[in-house]
């Protein structure tokens, strides 16, 4: 081959490589497309607050590895796993006074997980319809769910209510029924009804 053949085929296969690269268009999906509930923090007066040294653990996730660890957090997103029916979250409070594992709330949400093709840019990702909401009293007063239908709109589908400074919280044990803390749960249907 000659030198100019050479050049031409290199030219060729230049333009070829960035014609091939410019056709894989993936800046169009700069867009969060990920189905994660995010959940607010509010006083039990309903007020919008900031949970000092907070640590939010997937309960049962790989490596058990901690979503927030020592923050104070007035917000936080709580991924769903689309390979199970239920994630549950541990909220530990890392103050000196609150952190005693007897005073770890924990919040499960049950769902069904529906896949969707997103766009050939973004491929694929789930829809969760939430079936159940559960939670323990230690900290937390209550939770509210906003839609059962978790999307990828980026607004606040929980509210998590807690026991403020000004709240007492319940002694764990001191309930007069001597069972364990933990065991306590509220629970709320999708249509916002408690379940007793």
């Amino acid at each position: 081959m000659t030198r100019k053949a050479h050049i031409a085929c290199f030219v060729t296969a230049g333009v070829a490589l960035l014609a091939t690269t410019a056709g894989c268009n993936t800046e169009s999906c700069t867009e969060n497309q990920s189905s994660i509930p995010l959940a607010g923090f509010y006083g039990s007066d309903g007020t919008k607050v900031s949970v000092d040294s907070l640590c939010i653990r997937g309960v049962g996730a790989p490596s058990d590895s901690a979503l927030y660890s020592g923050s104070a957090l007035s917000q936080a997103y709580l991924p769903l796993r689309s390979d199970k029916e239920s994630t549950s979250y541990c909220f530990q409070y890392l103050q000196k006074d609150l952190n005693f594992p007897q005073l770890y709330d924990t919040i499960t949400v049950r769902y069904t997980s529906e896949p969707y093709f997103t766009s050939e840019e973004c491929g694929l990702s789930f829809i969760y319809t939430v079936t159940d909401l559960s939670f323990t009293t230690h900290l937390i007063d209550s939770v509210k769910l906003l839609d059962n239908k978790i999307t990828p709109a980026d607004v606040e589908q929980l509210q998590i209510y807690f026991r403020t400074a000004t709240d007492s919280p319940e002694t764990p044990g001191d309930n007069g029924d001597n069972q364990n803390p933990t065991a306590r749960t509220r629970g709320i249907n999708p249509d916002g009804h408690e379940n007793r």
